[in-house]
């Protein structure tokens, strides 16, 4: 799984393994391990709306079952929303397939 972050957007893209992983156990997740022993947890799953949440150490995303689905059991490559920051504007999620990797 890649995840790329900029101020207004998350994109993960998933390989094959991370797409079977999502299918079976509803959610994969990753760490990014720092030197000095600190680490970054980034994790997809699979619930009942799209959601995007940061504590800490860990960046949750969610997507909904039903688009999930449609999703992963189809020929299309990604899913794309924007989320509301509370007068901030918007924070857009983008969930890919890689297509080097299928």
């Amino acid at each position: 799984m890649k995840l790329r972050i900029n101020q207004s957007s998350i994109r993960i893209r998933l390989g094959k393994q991370d797409i079977q992983e999502l299918k079976e156990q509803r959610q994969v997740k990753n760490e990014l391990l720092f030197p000095g022993g600190q680490k970054l947890i980034y994790q997809l799953e699979i619930g009942a709306s799209f959601h995007a949440s940061f504590d800490k150490k860990r960046l949750n995303v969610t997507i909904p079952e039903k688009e999930s689905n449609n999703w992963l059991n189809s020929d299309k490559l990604a899913i794309e929303t924007k989320l509301s920051r509370k007068g901030k504007g918007e924070l857009v999620l983008f969930i890919e397939k890689d297509l080097h990797d299928l």
